[in-house]
């Protein structure tokens, strides 16, 4: 089935997250995607990017130390790719991540992009997602491409729904270090109070079954 017709299952799967970090404020803060990329991935790892755009993450991932087979995917014709199509590849691969990518998609589409996803993992591999945080007051309406906002429990839910487990969520959140120390110590009472996260993004990671 590769369209939401199980509203139930989605609801059911939903609640599995939210079980877990019931609100916003339980899921922790990480500052950059990379700190949950690197832990995901180990010298001689293949990696997938979609939506890899510029490639700007395959030179992080260079930079820092670890060394992968580095594969990238976009349908952009003006930006320089491996693959134009996930239907176009063969290989496999140990991670497949994807940032800002999913909500550009319809929830159908987005189901369909995750199943293939997970057809291109090898026994054990994981998925890295990243999308804006609905609890962030404008990060999802600042781009008129965006077509499905996702709040964390149904991001988590739709990846259970194509098949992952093991979900995990972080909030991502990086600022001068003053501004920072500020909201994590004293403003984050406000942010409570108001229920607005000051975290613009939310990545989720789950393995293959």
């Amino acid at each position: 089935m590769d369209r939401l017709e199980s509203w139930s299952g989605l609801y059911r799967h939903r609640n599995n997250v939210k079980a877990r970090y019931p609100r916003i404020w339980d899921v922790p803060l990480v500052k950059k995607e990379m700190d949950r990329l690197l832990p995901n991935i180990k010298d001689g790892d293949s990696v997938l990017e979609v939506g890899a755009g510029d490639r700007r993450f395959e030179a992080k991932i260079m930079a820092s130390g670890v060394s992968v087979e580095y594969r990238s995917m976009d349908i952009d014709p003006e930006t320089r790719q491996d693959y134009r199509s996930l239907d176009g590849i063969a290989e496999g691969f140990d991670l497949v991540f994807m940032f800002e990518l999913i909500e550009h998609l319809t929830p159908d589409e987005g189901l369909v992009m995750l199943k293939k996803v997970r057809g291109l993992l090898k026994p054990g591999g994981r998925v890295l997602i990243g999308t804006p945080n609905l609890y962030h007051p404008h990060r999802y309406f600042g781009d008129i491409t965006h077509k499905t906002p996702y709040k964390y429990e149904e991001l988590g839910a739709l990846m259970m729904m194509a098949g992952f487990g093991d979900i995990n969520v972080y909030r991502v959140y990086n600022d001068a270090y003053l501004r920072r120390a500020f909201r994590l110590s004293v403003g984050i009472w406000l942010h409570k109070y108001l229920d607005i996260d000051f975290a613009g993004s939310i990545l989720a990671e789950g393995a293959a079954g």
